[in-house]
């Protein structure tokens, strides 16, 4: 599983309303060459709500990223990279990964 520490925002233009930490965030995450992985955004525990338009440090857990799927997006992932934040093919924010750990789940 892939873990990234992120600085992200969600665009007011493309999203409604805020999100609500209490439900579960699982928007896609492009890394860019089209491999788009869904994702879970865990805010720090002083959030309630991801405002938009407003940056925030969060934890970004992606299960779905094994072996196979981390060999092909691995020289996508370093510091500094920039990330798109998906709903479906609508880009409704962005990311800058600021860490990230790879722990094989073998």
């Amino acid at each position: 599983m892939l873990t990234i520490r992120a600085k992200i925002e969600f665009y007011s233009d493309k999203l409604s309303h805020n999100l609500s930490t209490q439900n579960e965030l699982r928007p896609g995450f492009n890394f860019g060459n089209n491999f788009i992985f869904s994702g879970t955004i865990i805010a720090d525990k002083d959030v309630d709500e991801i405002i938009r338009d407003k940056e925030y440090e969060v934890t970004v857990e992606l299960p779905t990223i094994e072996n196979e799927a981390y060999s092909a997006i691995e020289q996508l992932i370093s510091f500094g990279n920039l990330i798109q934040i998906q709903n479906a093919s609508k880009i409704i924010g962005k990311g800058e990964i600021l860490d990230f750990k790879y722990v094989s789940l073998d």
